[in-house]
């Protein structure tokens, strides 16, 4: 699926998870389009990650220690989760969001 965000009004931030040794990212969002709400995941690359990170802080929105937690595992894995949900400010909207890369939808 390339840039389906184009066709939302707006994206809502609620979750990023990454493996820090892999070169994709999970995205839990939310969709809303003329005030429906769609849930749904995605796997993005960090280049839309960062991208994301950039406008987050555009924003105003302060990212600190109470917004991520890292796991570390004895094989040297490191898994990073990022809460967006607990950020001060309150969710993360974005606007007019388009995915650079190629995005691929986590269905059940």
């Amino acid at each position: 699926m390339e840039k389906i965000i184009s066709m939302y009004d707006q994206l809502v931030i609620h979750k990023i998870t990454y493996e820090t040794s892999q070169s994709i990212v999970t995205a839990e969002c939310e969709l809303i389009r003329h005030n429906e709400r769609i849930y749904t995941s995605f796997l993005i690359s960090h280049t839309d990650l960062n991208r994301i990170l950039a406008k987050i802080i555009a924003k105003g929105y302060t990212l600190d220690a109470s917004f991520y937690q890292s796991f570390q595992f004895e094989d040297g894995t490191e898994v990073i989760d990022c809460e967006f949900d607990n950020l001060p400010e309150g969710p993360v909207y974005l606007e007019e969001f388009e995915f650079a890369d190629y995005v691929t939808e986590i269905r059940a």
